[in-house]
């Protein structure tokens, strides 16, 4: 802002000679046309210096991005959506916010500002390597298959020593390699279109390898003890065998290598690297993996890379700790004494695809604004004992903050009861994610018009409804499902003992959460951004057999198991794998979801009207296609076929089904192409809908239009 900017009526009237001065000293009509007068040149000196930085992109309204965009002929990307942010914040408005769904891709400011960045560096695989890796938020490496191509050496010139026809085959780290983003060895040529699966290694191509999952870091945990007893642990706090996951970044010559692609650690990687890399680049403080005990952090020459798949038999050296990268087992040698592993801290890195659930992530805009608390009470030994102060300063308005990624392990049932009008919740600052332990489930019992919060947790427990009022809120929350046993759970004596009203509800967002068992009652169950696991048993039932659950409201979730509920007043964008059955079905509406087909399962499912669902949307977009071609209607029997045609195909197709791994609920993508892209924005449906994958490929192909050197063909290549 300049000086001008700044005039007000004081500043006028010093400009003016003294005798007018005096003169509207009683009456002040001068001054206060002077102030008119100063408020219009503030007008037009902030517009001033507004158009003045509207010249350059760093500086300029929201506004002219389009225009200054257009003059260096840049096209805008697709950038996200904010339907999710205004539907949490709807449903969560005392978060600090403003933004709660993670941006997919560059921004259109950085867009347009790197335009010029891009064009003088065109064509170079450095560049296009940038360019991939900021349009689509994803990790990428950009490989020239003309380099990798087998070469009959010309003795006169063009001779290529390093592509020779025969591998080296005592270089086993070099064969491991082959097929991925790292490979070395040449191959003969494939003449195929080039894809995800083949059809690579051809003069004119190349290939962008992306890493679709996320590498989260687990910073400073507690690894899971494993039952075998003695000194083996699992890396995941919940003892499953998950791999290990190399930390995602660039690297210091800006091109993506093995030690920084997010993805799983090679066994024979870690160890040469451990051997030869002085310091190593994933072992260490700060880096992909780290260990240590009670007695200080373990040095990098005592860890070694193992098969750890037999070890109650085999045993690493008395000194050393071996780490298995592909189950994430630790086993530490017998020199390590019962002192030394009383508080064995880890940091190691997992996969997934999103920010989703519990996780030592930053999560400002989740954490609940300290103004509406009255207290904000640290958990420093226990969350039984924090709760205690918290009823000694008499249940008030409170968050009980917890600072670390450490496992709580409580010996007593912890019982959440604020009183009626209050609230209470359980917190963990942004990049903490505690690991909450109980040998009883965690007991809600809210008063009227109250509210108990979870956020940022994992919890290795169940949760018990001890009264049907209040609510109960998950945020960015993990509960135990390896074993399909954890629920949310309204015991029957407590619905047989109901004399007042249910006013009891459940709202959770970007949470994994297994089995809910509510009575049909109630203000219903809220779910946004949520995968919900029940199996072997149903998702969402009520308390009693054979009963519905509470009315439903889901939008961008994915279901594994059935669903019984009394009403569903919106299903939106959502994947249900089992039967659903809504016993009210004249109120409500599924829409851009996924419902299976009754050939698919007996019955079939029960639900309001259904807009643009699949199969059914596909079943009647080839029934009318056939019909107009045919000119006539068609008869039950041609409508069965082109039923039995769509229905076996058209299923969600999953990287796993299996919680934690990596690639947990993540869509297949050699699945159907209707519910990869069928969610109302063309995104896919299901709980990842708020990742925008289709759109982000459609941005870098768009960029790689303008961008690819002439003659050349891209291929997209997803390595996770």
């Amino acid at each position: 802002m300049t000086a001008t900017s700044r005039f007000d009526a004081e500043q006028l009237m010093a400009l003016l000679p003294a005798v007018y001065r005096d003169r509207d000293a009683d009456g002040g009509e001068l001054r206060a046309l002077l102030e008119v007068i100063a408020s219009q040149i503030r007008v037009l000196a902030d517009d001033l210096d507004q158009l003045y930085d509207d010249q350059f992109v760093d500086t300029c309204a929201e506004w002219v991005l389009p225009y200054i965009g257009d003059l260096l002929g840049n096209r805008a990307l697709f950038s996200g959506g904010t339907s999710g942010d205004e539907s949490i914040r709807g449903l969560f408005p005392e978060l600090q916010g403003p933004r709660f769904v993670p941006r997919v891709a560059m921004r259109a400011r950085p867009d347009v500002a790197k335009t010029i960045f891009y064009r003088k560096r065109k064509a170079t695989r450095a560049m296009l390597e940038e360019l991939a890796a900021d349009v689509t938020g994803w990790s990428a490496r950009v490989v020239e298959f003309l380099e990798l191509l087998r070469w009959t050496q010309c003795i006169r010139n063009h001779l290529r020593l390093f592509n020779q026809g025969c591998p080296d085959l005592r270089d086993a780290d070099a064969l491991k390699r082959i097929g991925g983003a790292f490979n070395s060895i040449p191959h003969a040529v494939d003449v195929r279109p080039i894809n995800t699966l083949n059809g690579w290694y051809e003069t004119r191509n190349v290939g962008f390898f992306l890493w679709r999952l996320r590498s989260l870091e687990f910073r400073d945990i507690n690894p899971a003890p494993s039952s075998a007893g003695g000194s083996r642990y699992f890396a995941h706090r919940l003892g499953l065998e998950v791999p290990l996951f190399t930390a995602a970044s660039r690297g210091e010559t800006g091109s993506l290598n093995e030690a920084h692609a997010p993805g799983p650690i090679r066994e024979s990687f870690l160890r040469d690297d451990l051997r030869h890399s002085q310091p190593s680049r994933l072992y260490g403080q700060g880096l992909t993996l780290h260990i240590k005990t009670a007695a200080g952090p373990v040095a990098q020459n005592l860890i070694c890379a193992r098969d750890l798949s037999q070890w109650l038999v085999k045993q690493p050296p008395p000194t050393m700790v071996a780490v298995d990268v592909r189950t994430g087992r630790i086993h530490f040698g017998s020199a390590y004494t019962a002192n030394d592993l009383k508080d064995v801290r880890i940091t190691v890195h997992h996969g997934f695809s999103s920010e989703l659930g519990g996780g030592c992530y930053p999560r400002a805009s989740w954490l609940i604004k300290p103004s509406l608390a009255d207290a904000v009470i640290p958990v420093t030994t226990t969350i039984d004992q924090a709760l205690f102060d918290w009823r000694t300063l008499g249940q008030p308005n409170a968050i009980l903050r917890i600072n670390d990624s450490r496992t709580y392990d409580e010996t007593t049932q912890l019982t959440i009861d604020p009183p009626k009008g209050k609230w209470v919740a359980i917190e963990a600052a942004g990049g903490c994610n505690p690991h909450i332990r109980t040998n009883a489930p965690i007991q809600i019992k809210c008063g009227d018009d109250a509210w108990v919060g979870l956020s940022g947790l994992l919890l290795e427990s169940d949760i018990e409804i001890a009264r049907l009022a209040g609510r109960l809120r998950l945020m960015h929350t993990t509960m135990r499902l390896e074993t399909g046993a954890a629920k949310i759970e309204v015991p029957e004596a407590v619905v047989d003992a109901l004399t007042g009203v249910d006013t009891f509800r459940l709202e959770a967002a970007f949470s994994i959460l297994g089995r809910i068992i509510v009575p049909p009652d109630g203000r219903g169950l809220a779910f946004l951004d949520c995968i919900l696991d029940g199996r072997p048993a149903p998702a969402i039932t009520g308390v009693k057999a054979n009963t519905p659950g509470s009315a439903l409201h889901m939008e961008r979730c994915t279901v594994f198991g059935d669903v019984a509920v009394r009403e569903m007043p919106l299903a939106s964008e959502c994947i249900f794998t089992g039967k659903v059955n809504v016993a009210r079905r004249q109120h409500g509406c599924a829409r851009f979801s996924f419902i299976p087909h009754e050939a698919l399962i007996p019955q079939g499912s029960l639900t309001p009207r259904r807009y643009r669902c699949q199969p059914d949307l596909e079943i009647r977009t080839r029934v009318d296609r056939q019909e107009e071609l045919l000119g006539r209607r068609l008869n039950d029997a041609e409508k069965q076929a082109i039923v039995d045609a769509v229905v076996p195909f058209l299923v969600p197709s999953f990287t796993s089904r299996r919680f934690g791994d990596p690639g947990y609920a993540q869509l297949h993508r050699n699945g159907p192409v209707q519910i990869f892209t069928g969610a109302e924005d063309g995104s896919e449906m299901g709980v990842f809908s708020h990742l925008k994958q289709p759109q982000r490929e459609a941005n870098l192909r768009s960029r790689l239009a303008e961008y690819l050197p002439f003659g050349l063909q891209a291929g997209l290549i997803y390595v996770t």
